[in-house]
């Protein structure tokens, strides 16, 4: 182990070592201890009825659900941070470029955003399903996300703070953030307010140990960033849940870009401004689930950037404002009642309107933009189910369509069609296809040019390193594309009793007029686009127009493959007022009156858990709405958990131009400056914890790469191979309130977590080569990874 490492691990668990076995603090009546109360709440509220409490609609079963236990063994500090560590099982590969985000619904229904629900802290949820593609149709967005539901508890109430700081090992790099955070559960109602500042020092080339390091140019930019977000939720009419949510966040940031003529800075300036107010309202209508939700959002962005310190006039200028006013309509229902079950539909309608307006001045000239959008959509999805507990088992088929009327470029379609067959109850199959065709964003068309002098590219044309100045910015004549998806998955459950999902997907993506940006000069792109780069007479790489362009198509195939599984472990053995464990008569007394009480509790309708959770102390340490002493780290029971993903691309090629020949991003072609499209990938993420300790390990390794000057011809110098990158990230947390000897001694301690993490363990970089085996100085290890390992120490402490 890295010495650095040793005195940052004491730090973060001297105070945590042993898990004590004390006397609670109050002596009364057998009753259920912090875990027990999860666990009973998490038991009775699932099996207390045939579909548990917020799940979504229609016959698709979650992948993999977790409960409270196992969310809480993540040690994540909110939702958001929560679905990075799930990225693994919420990825899909089934949207443009690949890779997307999932669509997240709270309790089976629409919200007006990730934003109202993104910094929760995850004590707050009761349950997360994890759904494919297909069940996104359902609540009228596109098959292209897997979608995570949420089910939060009926009652909580915290105030969460949390201060943080990290730094590369490698010295250089801080960053400091503070985050606090109320949240108030009640029956038929929740509120929250979460404000958040994060700052970070520049890094630059001279923090590295770099060759003809410049200590006028920034590997990494100074910033300073707030967010201040604000969600009230409550029943109205009865029977409509309404979401109000409003959020304001800035950011400024400063680069240095290298040295002027005369030795002097010269710096980039970025401001970036943004507000959102959105709003959802979600009811019944007698057998239909209705929901309207959208909102208004506004970005100011400005980008100040010095010029050569020889000309009269010192900045570029860039600024843009970007607004966005959209609504949706939602429904969803029974139609008619079949033999094999009901037929359901849902159909949406949404009208959005878009504007950007955008301005450059570089030196006396002057551009702008103003463009807009108003954009009509709507969208229907039927299932209508075949069999039933038939001999083949049960079966449905989903066919769903859209239509998009965009003021600047017309009516787009698509059209999908698929089946969900689950021949047992262990086993279920989903194929579907789909056809679509989409616009470019507004942003893609209209963002202002932005100029960047001194960008270090490596010309594999000539072999050279140099610095250019590259463009970025919009493309006014880029055209809308078509794709055509195949997907094919299946989900297995093969050990009866256990928590083992092993999921299976394959993919054929194809699309013709993709959108691609070219931030580095091959020589196949150079001859496909000669007028996006500029050399001089002596083949020397001046400029990189990296604006986006239209290519003629793309096509991609691959199997994604995996499994997840979670186990609970024994919990220690319970103590009594005497400090002695507890005969199993003893255990079985305190759990029968747990459950009574929580039936009595449920009755009068003042719980969810009805055990002493919110407004509760449970082992004196609860508060109102707290958990006692298993708040965090899954509960001295403890839980083991493993996941590990295997991403086999089959395929990844595009035509640039029509007549030309192909470019297989799997063999020797690439278009960006990190070589081609790995061939494998594998994903894992581990965790164990027990007692209030736990450790996560999660990580990434891809297989090799190269870029070859001629795919198709000899072997070449300039050639260079990407070689395989492995990067594992560890975090170690400690639940002090479940170290009860050390909350005795140091009462604030109770409800609070101290975190240690490390980024990129082994603090691995890629290492690119040419084929003489050397390094070029654009390819620098701490070029393409400038921060390299991290550790971040965190203190996060509940107030009930």
């Amino acid at each position: 182990m890295p010495a650095w490492l040793l005195p940052l691990i004491s730090l973060s668990t001297a105070s945590a070592a042993p898990a004590i076995q004390e006397a609670p603090s109050r002596q009364e009546a057998p009753a259920a201890g912090a875990d027990e109360e999860l666990e009973l709440e998490d038991d009775i509220v699932v099996t207390g009825s045939r579909v548990p409490r917020g799940s979504v609609i229609g016959d698709i079963t979650p992948e993999v659900v977790l409960s409270g236990r196992d969310i809480r063994a993540y040690g994540a500090s909110n939702i958001g941070e929560l679905l990075q560590e799930l990225a693994p099982l919420t990825g899909s590969i089934q949207g443009r470029g690949g890779g997307g985000g999932p669509v997240v619904l709270l309790s089976g229904r629409r919200i007006s955003g990730f934003r109202e629900i993104r910094d929760l802290p995850p004590e707050a949820i009761q349950r997360v399903d994890i759904l494919p593609e297909e069940v996104a149709l359902k609540y009228g967005y596109r098959a292209d996300q897997k979608v995570v539901n949420i089910v939060l508890r009926r009652r909580f109430t915290a105030i969460t703070a949390e201060a943080d700081t990290s730094l590369a090992t490698d010295g250089g790099r801080q960053v400091h953030e503070v985050d606090l955070n109320y949240l108030r559960l009640t029956s038929g109602s929740r509120f929250s307010v979460d404000g958040e500042y994060t700052r970070s020092n520049p890094l630059f080339e001279t923090d590295r140990n770099l060759v003809n390091a410049d200590p006028n140019r920034t590997l990494l930019s100074a910033s300073d960033a707030a967010k201040l977000n604000a969600t009230y939720n409550r029943t109205i009419f009865g029977n409509v849940s309404a979401t109000l949510n409003g959020e304001l966040q800035g950011a400024n940031t400063l680069a240095a870009l290298g040295s002027a003529s005369d030795g002097q800075r010269l710096l980039r300036e970025a401001r970036t401004r943004t507000g959102v107010l959105s709003y959802a309202l979600n009811g019944d209508l007698a057998t239909w689930r209705w929901s309207l939700d959208g909102g208004y959002t506004r970005d100011w962005t400005t980008t100040l950037t010095d010029r050569d310190t020889g000309v009269a006039v010192r900045r570029d200028r860039a600024s843009s404002i970007t607004e966005l006013l959209q609504t949706e309509a939602t429904l969803n229902g029974r139609v008619v009642d079949l033999p094999a079950g009901p037929l359901t539909a849902t159909l949406k309608a949404g009208v959005s309107m878009r504007d950007i307006s955008s301005e450059s001045r570089r030196a006396d000239m002057f551009t702008a933009t103003d463009l807009s959008r108003d954009q009509f959509n709507g969208q229907a999805n039927v299932d209508l189910p075949i069999l039933k507990n038939s001999p083949v088992g049960a079966l449905s088929v989903n066919v769903n369509g859209a239509v998009d009327q965009l003021s600047d470029f017309g009516a787009l379609g698509a059209v999908g069609y698929g089946f969900n067959w689950r021949p047992v109850d262990a086993i279920r199959l989903i194929g579907s296809v789909t056809h679509e065709e989409g616009a470019p964003t507004i942003q893609q068309l209209g963002n202002p040019v932005i100029i960047t002098p001194n960008v270090r590219v490596f010309d594999l044309t000539t072999g050279q390193t140099v610095d250019a100045t590259t463009i970025e910015g919009g493309n006014p004549n880029l055209r809308a594309d078509s794709r055509r998806v195949v997907k094919l998955g299946l989900t297995a459950k093969p050990i009866s009793g256990t928590d083992l999902t092993v999921l299976v997907n394959y993919t054929d993506s194809r699309i013709n007029n993709p959108i691609a940006s070219f931030p580095t000069a091959t020589p196949e792109i150079e001859a496909a686009f000669p007028g996006r780069f500029e050399r001089d007479a002596a083949g020397t790489l001046l400029r990189i127009d990296n604006r986006p362009v239209n290519i003629e198509s793309s096509r991609q195939r691959q199997i994604r493959w995996g499994f997840n599984w979670s186990e609970a472990l024994e919990p220690p053995p319970p103590v009594g007022p005497d400090g002695q464990p507890l005969t199993p008569e003893q255990i079985e007394e305190r759990r029968t009156a747990a459950r009574e009480q929580f039936r009595r509790a449920r009755e009068a309708g003042t719980s969810e858990s009805g055990i002493r959770t919110p407004g509760a102390r449970g082992f004196g340490g609860g508060g109102r709405g707290g958990f006692g002493g298993g708040s965090f780290g899954g509960g001295r029971a403890g839980r083991v958990q493993l996941s590990v993903f295997h991403t086999w691309r089959l395929e990844d090629t595009i035509r640039t131009r029509p007549g030309v020949p192909e470019l297989d991003l799997l063999d020797g072609s690439a278009v960006g400056a990190r070589g081609g499209r790995p061939g494998h990938e594998i994903e894992f993420n581990a965790g164990y914890n027990r007692n209030g300790i736990g450790v996560r390990l999660n990580g990434t390794w891809e297989s090799g790469t190269n870029i070859l000057a001629d795919p198709r011809g000899a072997p070449s110098p300039d050639d260079l191979n990407f070689g395989a990158l492995f990067t594992a990230n560890l975090r170690i947390f400690a639940d002090l309130s479940q170290q009860r000897s050390l909350v005795q001694r140091v009462p604030f301690f109770r409800g609070s977590r101290v975190t240690l993490a490390v980024n990129n363990l082994f603090n691995q970089r890629i290492d690119v080569r040419d084929a003489a085996g050397s390094v070029s100085i654009g390819y620098q290890p701490g070029l393409l990874d400038p921060l390299g390992r991290s550790v971040r120490l965190s203190f996060r402490k509940l107030f009930f």
